[in-house]
């Protein structure tokens, strides 16, 4: 688990958590995590691992049979699960699933009027979220007009609007094309960094998560296979396999290049950017 020096905030805690759907499977399995204000973290695991229910019972979406969850100290439970949102954003993995207005400016406002927001008030959340997601020139467009890494923008600043605290992202960059997924990497690591969001993300792809995370939790089978720093985590290849996941793959092309000139203990890098500072003979 990460350690912080300085005493921060725990914005969102998990003691002994169990979920089972109706087959009777598990689809966590006495989970206990914790997270920290101002965090990046990234969660990763094979289909069924139970990353997806994770993010739904922090959220609320999902009440656990067994165990407790807590959000900014206070349980969640059936009576306020519906408050959650005032203190977390769910990014759903398909934009689809939460963009129902007939235009951008519509569905980025639908949040703060619902809110109880004067007019005035809900002018500044829109005009923020607009800035921060880069969609002025798409305002009045219709949602249907949209390509898939706008939907995806104007998802996430309908979140934005109302300000929670914490964002929980599924798959943020699943189905975008190679610059739309780099623009909203770079805008998650602002959210993060220069706005002071604690992000959890579920991603798949590990090639790029070191440009915003900090923390790697690995879940298999609905338990905590693995959970540190993201170095730690995603560097340890054997563990990775295990799990049946990927590395990055700059991190296995050096893995592999390590063990063939036997230097099994070389630090391996996790980027490209960090691959050419740790070996500049590739410039």
């Amino acid at each position: 688990m990460q350690t912080n020096k300085i005493l921060k905030n725990e914005v969102l805690k998990f003691e002994q958590v169990s979920i089972h759907y109706g087959s009777g499977i598990k689809a966590l399995n006495n989970i206990s995590l914790r997270f920290i204000e101002g965090e990046s973290v990234v969660i990763c695991g094979p289909n069924g691992s139970g990353k997806t229910t994770l993010l739904k019972a922090a959220a609320g979406l999902l009440l656990a049979k067994e165990g407790r969850v807590f959000l900014a100290n206070e349980e969640l439970n059936k009576k306020n699960r519906n408050n959650a949102f005032k203190k977390i954003g769910f990014l759903f993995q398909d934009s689809e699933d939460q963009l129902f207005c007939p235009t951008v400016r519509e569905d980025v406002e639908y949040g703060p009027i619902n809110q109880g927001l004067s007019v005035d008030g809900v002018k500044q959340r829109v005009e923020y979220a607009f800035h921060v997601m880069d969609l002025e020139s798409l305002a009045d467009r219709p949602i249907h007009h949209l390509s898939g890494g706008q939907k995806k923008r104007v998802a996430l600043a309908g979140i934005l609007a109302m300000q929670p605290s914490i964002l929980v992202l599924d798959e943020p960059i699943n189905g975008l094309d190679g610059q739309s997924s780099h623009e909203l990497l770079k805008t998650l690591k602002h959210l993060n960094q220069d706005q002071g969001f604690t992000l959890i993300v579920v991603t798949h792809d590990l090639n790029s998560i070191s440009q915003f995370a900090k923390r790697m939790i690995i879940l298999k089978e609905g338990r905590i296979f693995k959970d540190g720093p993201l170095r730690e985590v995603l560097t340890n290849i054997e563990a990775l396999e295990e799990a049946n996941i990927e590395p990055p793959i700059i991190t296995r092309y050096f893995y592999m290049k390590n063990k063939l000139n036997k230097e099994e203990n070389k630090r391996l890098p996790v980027s490209i950017d960090e691959a050419i500072y740790m070996n500049p003979e590739l410039m």
